[in-house]
C-alpha cells in the first residue's frame, strides 16, 4: 500500500510535468497545502489527488485575489 506522502510525491511529479507557468501551480507551494489539507482532514488513506486539487484551487484563488489589487 502507498504512503500519502509517497502519492503526493508522485502527484508532485506529474505537476512538474505539465509546467504550468501560474503560481498556483507551483508544485512545492501545492505540495505543502496538499499536505496540510489531508492532515486536517485527519490523515486518511487513499484520494490523495482531493487535497491536492483542492490545494491547487485555493492557491489559484489567492493568486487570482492577490492579481486583482
Amino acid at each position: 500500500m502507498a504512503t500519502a506522502t509517497a502519492l503526493l510525491n508522485k502527484a508532485t511529479s506529474e505537476s512538474k510535468r505539465k509546467n504550468s507557468a501560474t503560481a498556483a501551480s507551483e508544485p512545492d507551494h501545492v505540495a505543502e497545502l496538499a499536505y496540510t489539507l489531508w492532515e486536517s482532514r485527519g490523515c486518511p488513506i487513499g484520494s490523495p489527488e482531493e487535497d491536492w486539487f483542492k490545494a491547487e484551487q485555493e492557491l489559484a484563488a489567492t493568486a487570482g485575489s492577490a492579481n486583482d489589487r
